[in-house]
């Protein structure tokens, strides 16, 4: 009996133990309770008593479910594998460590935390190379800024604006990686610009829409409503169709036409001749004032390629939802919010709603600008309906006063001071229906007039080709050329090696994937086949991928890669991560990202060039020698420098400033930047030049530097990178202004020092 008691007793014992372990068991098996940050493959090395730690998380063979998506950094690339892992009855760790024992790799580097941005495959489209392109020009501004050179400044920010505006990327409805850089761009370049217009006498002749309201809010209490400047009477009688009116707030935006942004504003007058005809003939179908002309003026200065802060496009500066709305296509291939036909349509449609709303032509402008949200719930909320006693937004509030002031100058230019404008031809077009793709090259060399001619009167076409998917394209001609455009039509070849290609999808294919393969963002593919993130694809059908000419393909899709450095340089190829990159030279992302100076968020693209830390472990193995030529000089030239070479590595010219030079063209004259003549001459941020002066400058042997051929494909930023210089520096050096303008063949000078 008593040993039956001991027994019960200690069958309840283990009874109650194994009810513990149970609970114990369970409460690890729910996992995100007790875990601090749970993590996922990567490549960074860690001992091999961290892979047993609590931080560790075992991914198993299901396809991530979106609760999970939530809990680590989630890669749709990893995912895909992931699920594929099914067949082979394998875990992803165990597909990955028998990736990285089959490459030789130790086993204890495997198990520890990796960064989605890390393992971003590297693109080659040419959204990301522009996005780079903008950020120099925005550092070169903010460098400007700082030495207080305001014009330079200018001509740098506009620049970075100009390469943003050309950018189709959607930031109002999906956050991809692309939007999400697009809008980190945009923010800084705007920022740091107003801090240039503060300080800026006069605008140049070719601003952005916003920098013209944006500016005259920053002067409009220093303008004296009393200083407008009247030449003469003006013509006998000037008839308006808005409610015009002469008050403080219109004359001072008549004077900051007539002073501050007098050069801009002439050219802008010029453009009306080019546009005022076929505006009036839109807007009088729908019988609305025709003076509504000059809204377009003051929102982009009649450019159809012209973009505000507001991300908003073309002559009547629609935003890409209210485009939408209004029936404005915008893809990969066309943005019609730049047609000044289908744009001057949807804007009249626009304004005739708004003034149905709100019944007053000022509120409705206002709303135009505004939206017509802001200016209902400011009704509401002040309990007026009159523009002028309206607290709005200060923009929305200076937009109707310019629009008048607008109005009343163009009317009469001569009568306020604006006499040498120089009126451009009324736009004509001969108009064609076409049923496939054609290059825009060759129909300019078919039909006998220029590319740029082209462009010009197809101003919706954001490549150099007809959209491939659209049957039924309407295509525009100069007037004149239809007949002889009909008869070459059926010999005109359609593009083949373009820079776009057509990929047949394959069963189990999935956007990703073919955009891994080819070395090109998903986004890319996205827009140029106008799908979104719930779009499906086949496997039968066609989809679009826009490629660069100069990549050959498919080797993206393979496993195996060879890594090899020149000089401890890397070149990125279509697939490669920072990961892969670190991993196969024995080196670390951090440490990878720290010598490259490539910041958290930032992604690689083919053909950047990546310096390989001396202290990889595998850099060696990995590097081979391949020279580099520089160039030449005969034994004649060498003997003649010799001398002045042995004195001073940095030898220098010394200029004597004349009448209307000033740093920033010096610099791009000499082949150096303004900090450095500064520097040269010991010279402040704020110190000036003046005619007379003479100047040191540095000369011609200041370094080694390489004549570079530029080849197909080639973009300043890829050549900038190739050789770890700058843009700017190319530029300069060069005597080039625009990146963009790159000829096959041409030579550039690029010094390596």
């Amino acid at each position: 009996m008593f040993f039956l008691r001991i027994f019960n007793s200690f069958s309840g014992l283990i009874t109650v133990l194994c009810l513990l372990l149970c609970m114990a068991f369970l409460t690890g098996c729910a996992g995100n309770k007790s875990m601090s940050s749970p993590k996922s493959y990567s490549g960074n090395p860690v001992r091999e008593t961290d892979s047993t730690s609590s931080d560790t998380l075992v991914v198993s063979n299901e396809v991530v479910s979106d609760s999970l998506k939530e809990s680590f950094q989630y890669d749709p690339l990893r995912v895909a594998e992931e699920a594929e892992t099914k067949k082979s009855n394998k875990t992803f760790e165990e597909r990955e460590f028998n990736r990285i024992k089959t490459g030789n790799e130790p086993p204890e580097q495997y198990y520890v935390h990796v960064d989605n941005e890390d393992s971003a495959a590297a693109v080659d489209d040419d959204i990301w190379r522009l996005f780079d392109l903008a950020e120099e020009y925005y550092a070169m501004g903010v460098i400007a800024n700082r030495e207080a050179s305001w014009e330079e400044a200018q001509y740098y920010f506009e620049k970075c604006l100009k390469i943003m505006a050309n950018l189709d990327v959607e930031t109002d409805t999906t956050l991809t990686p692309e939007a999400v850089k697009y809008s980190e761009i945009m923010d800084k370049v705007v920022s740091d610009y107003r801090i240039t217009l503060r300080s800026l006498g006069e605008l140049e002749t070719d601003v952005t829409p916003s920098v013209l309201v944006e500016r005259f809010g920053n002067l409009e209490r220093k303008l004296g409503a009393d200083s407008i400047r009247v030449f003469g009477e003006g013509t006998a009688k000037v008839k308006y169709d808005l409610p015009i009116v002469m008050n403080d707030r219109v004359k001072k935006s008549i004077i900051y036409f007539q002073t501050v942004a007098n050069e801009a504003f002439t050219k802008w007058l010029g453009r009306s001749t080019k546009f005022a005809p076929l505006f009036k003939e839109i807007i009088n179908q729908y019988g609305l004032p025709e003076d509504l002309i000059y809204l377009s003026l003051v929102e982009s200065g009649y450019n159809p390629n012209a973009y505000s802060w507001a991300r908003a496009m073309g002559l009547w500066q629609f935003i890409a939802s209210t485009g939408r709305l209004y029936g404005l296509q915008r893809d990969w291939w066309i943005d019609e919010r730049k047609d000044p036909v289908k744009a001057t349509h949807a804007a009249c449609r626009f304004l005739k709603d708004l003034y149905k709303q709100f019944g007053s032509w000022e509120l409705a402008m206002a709303a135009y600008n505004g939206g017509p949200g802001r200016v209902k719930s400011t009704i509401q909320k002040q309990n007026t309906i009159d523009f002028w006693k309206m607290n709005l937004k200060r923009q929305t509030m200076d937009y109707v006063p310019l629009i008048y002031a607008a109005t009343i100058i163009a009317k009469e230019p001569q009568k306020y001071g604006f006499n040498d404008i120089v009126y451009e031809e009324p736009f004509r077009w001969d108009e064609i229906t076409i049923d496939r793709c054609l290059d825009l090259k060759v129909v300019a060399r078919e039909i006998g007039c220029t590319f740029e001619e082209l462009k010009e009167l197809n101003p919706e076409l954001l490549r150099n080709y007809t959209p491939p998917n659209v049957k039924n394209y309407k295509l525009r001609v100069p007037v004149g050329k239809k007949q002889k455009f009909l008869a070459a039509y059926e010999s005109m070849p359609s593009p083949k090696e373009t820079s776009w290609v057509r990929h047949k999808i394959k069963s189990g294919e999935t956007v990703s994937t073919i955009a891994s393969r080819y070395g090109v963002s998903q986004y890319a593919i996205m827009a140029a086949n106008n799908l979104n993130q719930r779009s499906k694809i086949y496997a039968g059908k066609e989809l679009i991928v826009p490629v660069p000419l100069d990549r050959e393909y498919e080797k993206g899709s393979s496993g195996q890669r060879e890594y090899v450095a020149n000089k401890s340089v890397y070149v990125v190829q279509a697939g490669d991560t920072m990961w892969d990159i670190a991993r196969a030279f024995g080196t670390t992302v951090n440490d990878l990202r720290r010598i490259n100076y490539i910041e958290r968020g930032s992604r690689i693209y083919v053909g950047q060039q990546l310096k390989i830390p001396a202290s990889a472990s595998k850099l060696k193995e990995k590097t081979q020698k391949i020279p580099m030529t520089y160039a030449s000089k005969s034994d004649d030239q060498k003997k003649s420098k010799a001398a002045s070479e042995s004195e001073s590595k940095d030898s220098v010219n010394k200029y004597t400033v004349r009448q209307g030079d000033n740093l920033w063209d010096l610099a791009r004259r000499f082949g150096t930047t303004t900090s450095h003549i500064r520097k040269l001459n010991q010279m402040g941020p704020s110190s000036r030049i003046y005619p007379g002066q003479v100047l040191i400058l540095p000369g011609e042997n200041e370094s080694n530097y390489v004549i570079y051929k530029v080849r197909q494909g080639d973009t300043m930023s890829r050549i900038a990178q190739q050789y770890r210089t700058t843009i700017s520096r190319i530029l300069a050096t060069n005597g080039k202004t625009d990146p963009d303008n790159l000829s096959v063949g041409e030579q550039l000078k690029i010094y390596t020092d």
